[in-house]
């Protein structure tokens, strides 16, 4: 299949003081124009819509000769939790299904969120309020609420902790013994750690994350984490840097009385959490332990390569939840993805962005299709022009 698309998004977005020095109205509205021609996953017509992308309002208090801070909004707008881990503005599922812009993503706002956020020295709190912009065919009328409170220890080391909590949700669990399971009533606790790089010279970073599931409503025991170690040569030309990281989601063990398998909420990000392209339209998050071991070069200032390696296998052969045909896994083995990211900023206003990865399955997509999958590629390229 190959086809183009692309987007236009227009709108009107601003700031203005509206209490003294210290106090700040902003807000924006757009509207975005998604368009593709030509064959992709779901259809060949040419094929546009319009929608609202952007329309919410907040306050920001922020005086200029102190370090504390205030923000508040509300309405269609953004919201990502650190890297996407948990919750990303690329995570659900607005994009899918027959609408245009399929690998674009264009559609990005949440369908309402309200954000409460404030800093007090090396203290911050984020507060949240989440209706995910959900394809309304599969609409699962999921509300996610949470708190992010995170401390700045040192210029290079930042400490948080995350609650989040589902009141309200449509989705449900499957497992083996067929009980009715709801999202709704779901609880998350993650804690967070990063250890910066020096900005200006050779230097390691770290970072790691663990999240724990339970449930209101039925034993519930999950759990998912990463830890990320890197290089970068500052000084080097090229300024070549490598990292490994190391992420797993649990899946459910069906010889126990709870429910094991990790809810990825609305984890997400093509450059953090995709976790490879081409594979990615096969596999879940859920029940999966991934390597990935990644180079990337900035052979100018406006030229950015990246290199990944992916390595998939699943934490149970149990795998209800996920695609239907891997349901039931005859092999820990998902497979392998290389992928190579081009970011090239042309000038001020042109931003260009390539993809490809090739996916190889591995003994468990090799089973589930009778010996019959081979190799698939990916290949994708975008460009940005703001104006």
């Amino acid at each position: 299949a190959s086809w183009a698309e692309g987007f236009v998004q227009i709108g009107v977005g601003g700031v203005t003081p509206v209490g003294g020095d210290d106090l700040y109205g902003f807000g924006a509205l757009s509207g975005i124009g998604p368009g593709s021609v030509g064959q992709d996953i779901f259809r060949d017509d040419l094929r546009a819509t319009f929608d609202l992308e952007l329309a919410y309002a907040g306050l920001l208090y922020a005086p200029r000769d102190e370090r504390h801070r205030f923000k508040v909004s509300a309405g269609r707008q953004n919201f990502t939790l650190n890297s996407g881990f948990l919750i990303s503005q690329f995570g659900s599922q607005w994009n899918a299904g027959p609408r245009p812009g399929v690998y674009m993503s264009p559609r990005t706002a949440h369908d309402f969120a309200f954000l409460a956020s404030g800093r007090l020295g090396d203290w911050s709190a984020q507060a949240f309020w989440l209706d995910p912009n959900e394809y309304e065919p599969i609409e699962s009328h999921t509300r996610v609420a949470g708190l992010n409170l995170r401390r700045q220890t040192t210029r290079r080391w930042a400490l948080d902790g995350s609650l989040i909590y589902v009141p309200r949700s449509d989705t449900r669990y499957l497992a083996p013994d067929a009980r009715p399971r709801l999202r709704e009533g779901l609880w998350t606790v993650a804690g967070h750690a990063h250890r910066g790089a020096r900005p200006d010279a050779p230097g390691a970073w770290l970072e790691a994350e663990l999240a724990y599931q339970w449930h209101d409503d039925f034993p519930m025991a999950a759990w998912a984490g990463y830890a990320e170690a890197g290089w970068i040569a500052r000084t080097t030309p090229w300024t070549p840097s490598i990292s490994y990281r190391l992420s797993s989601f649990s899946g459910d063990d069906p010889d126990t009385s709870r429910y094991e398998r990790f809810d990825t909420l609305y984890s997400g990000g093509l450059d953090q959490w995709l976790q490879g392209i081409s594979i990615n339209k096969v596999l879940t998050q859920a029940n999966r332990r991934t390597h990935r071991v990644r180079l990337n070069i900035a052979p100018n200032p406006k030229l950015n390569l990246t290199f990944d390696v992916y390595k998939h296998t699943a934490n149970e052969n149990n795998n209800l939840g996920a695609n239907p045909a891997l349901g039931t896994l005859a092999s820990r083995d998902l497979g392998e993805e290389i992928q190579l990211t081009v970011r090239w900023a042309l000038s001020q206003r042109l931003f260009l962005q390539g993809i490809a990865g090739i996916a190889f399955p591995g003994a468990a997509i090799e089973d589930a299709t009778e010996g019959n999958a081979e190799p698939w590629d990916t290949a994708q390229l975008q460009l940005f022009w703001g104006f």
